[in-house]
């Protein structure tokens, strides 16, 4: 799983045209936290991997993948259209109703302390999953 959610992570933050500094520790991050090397991290950069078949990930992998894409997406403080319709797309093939990412934007944006409890915000995400 690894290797996929950095690859989305990464496609996301070109998505703009512009990788800032925040997402690049983002993405670092996440790998660290999935036991990747930096070496590992930053070959994710150099791949291209199909992305079309996400049904075989579990609720859980699939609410990890939402949820960082999110917090990366917001991570430099602005919006951007290619960003949100790329959000979409990953939460269409993650098996997610379309308003998954508007439900989440709005949580992580209008109250952080929501985001310190996870379980608790992911129990009311995982009433989005349509598989």
């Amino acid at each position: 799983m690894s290797n996929i959610h950095l690859n989305i992570l990464i496609q996301l933050a070109k998505a703009d045209g512009v990788i800032v500094q925040e997402e690049i520790d983002m993405i670092h991050e996440v790998g660290r936290a999935n036991g990747m090397t930096d070496e590992e991290i930053r070959e994710c950069y150099e791949q291209e991997m199909d992305l079309d078949n996400l049904s075989s990930l579990s609720d859980d992998e699939k609410y990890e993948l939402i949820y960082s894409i999110v917090q990366l997406m917001k991570i430099d403080g602005k919006l951007y259209n290619e960003e949100i319709k790329y959000c979409a797309k990953m939460a269409a093939k993650l098996g997610y109703e379309e308003s998954v990412l508007f439900e989440l934007m709005l949580k992580i944006y209008a109250d952080p302390d929501l985001c310190a409890d996870k379980e608790a915000l992911k129990k009311h995400i995982q009433e989005f999953l349509i598989s």
